[in-house]
């Protein structure tokens, strides 16, 4: 058996760290091959449902004990963290996880990096990298403006793009009477304008507002929208991932648009076939990622939202070819990712 080892750990009610790190396992399967699975703090059994684990993958809820496993192993392969990290002052990434991969490194293994993307790129630089990281077998970032920051690698969409239903089964505009509104708790409260931008925008286009919560701690705020925008909070079966995942995707595939400033609630709209209007306080790091498949173009401050609004009917056909490109581009590094670690085999 091969030993792979691969970070898969998120925050417990945010689905969208599990559905980018159930794209990024699945990318990594293939026969002969051990998970080494690392998870950090004990995580929920919602969290868990999230994930396509299986019986004969070993689980690590130690830092400590999955890192000395892989600078332990001969000729493993080690998976770098997908998702958003923060570099915080010196060298990037810190010591204890640069000996880490130089330990693989040295021991006849390969490291990597798939699907990472900077929480501010504009707060980094070439040097702030450690050298490790240019020695992984394969690099790739999930946006532009990190892999520019880095200096080096290529740059694929966030895995979440890679999950959801075939553009050919969506169903078709006119099939689509819901408009779905998801937005984060930490933000500050739109203004009215917003409020009637958004019930405009449901106005013109024949739809009926709803509104869901992606993250548990977005639930109130998506029951205090529902009051304001005249709308329906829909519930999920459960907060475990497999429901909310479930209850999202059968949302969104009702959607004609979903408006939010969760990254993630706008991907898996868009993997769903619900056209993605990004609407925040800061649209930076939502606009980075939508970008990577080419979805940013309605990607703004919360001002801009009416205006947005006009473009949707002229957008709307571009959503399919743009999530099809988006996939193609993941298989295309899921491939690379399969050959690399056969290479070790």
């Amino acid at each position: 058996m091969q030993d792979v080892y691969i970070p898969l750990g998120g925050q417990d009610d945010n689905l969208g760290d599990s559905a980018l790190r159930a794209g990024y396992f699945a990318a990594a399967q293939g026969d002969g091959r051990r998970f080494h699975v690392q998870l950090g703090a004990p995580r929920s059994t919602d969290y868990l449902t999230g994930l396509p684990l299986r019986p004969q993958d070993a689980l690590y809820y130690s830092d400590a004990e999955w890192i000395d496993a892989s600078k332990a192993a001969s000729g493993a392969v080690l998976l770098y963290y997908a998702g958003e990290v923060t570099p915080r002052g010196g060298t990037y990434p810190h010591r204890r996880t640069a000996i880490q991969l130089q330990k693989v490194i040295e021991n006849g293994g390969t490291v990597i990096i798939a699907g990472t993307g900077l929480k501010d790129p504009s707060a980094v630089d070439e040097s702030t990298f450690h050298p490790v990281l240019r020695e992984a077998s394969i690099v790739s970032w999930r946006d532009r403006p990190s892999r520019d920051a880095a200096g080096f690698g290529g740059v694929a969409p966030d895995w979440a793009y890679s999950l959801g239903t075939p553009t050919s089964d969506w169903a078709p505009t006119d099939s689509r009477p819901l408009l779905a509104v998801s937005m984060r708790y930490d933000r500050a409260w739109p203004d009215e304008s917003w409020i009637r931008a958004v019930r405009d925008l449901a106005a013109r286009t024949s739809t009926r507002i709803v509104t869901l919560a992606q993250v548990a701690r977005d639930a109130p705020r998506a029951v205090r929208l529902a009051e304001r925008l005249g709308g329906e909070y829909l519930v999920p079966r459960s907060m475990g991932h497999a429901d909310l995942d479930a209850h999202a995707r059968e949302v969104y595939g009702r959607s004609l648009t979903v408006i939010s400033d969760r990254a993630h609630g706008l991907i898996i709209g868009a993997t769903e076939g619900a056209l993605p209007l990004g609407s925040a306080a800061n649209p930076q790091k939502i606009r980075r990622l939508l970008d990577a498949a080419g979805l940013g173009e309605l990607v703004g401050r919360y001002e801009q939202l009416p205006e947005f609004g006009e473009q949707l009917a002229s957008r709307v056909p571009g959503v399919a070819p743009a999530i099809d490109s988006a996939r193609a581009d993941l298989a295309d590094l899921a491939l690379r990712i399969d050959v690399a670690i056969r290479a070790q085999a």
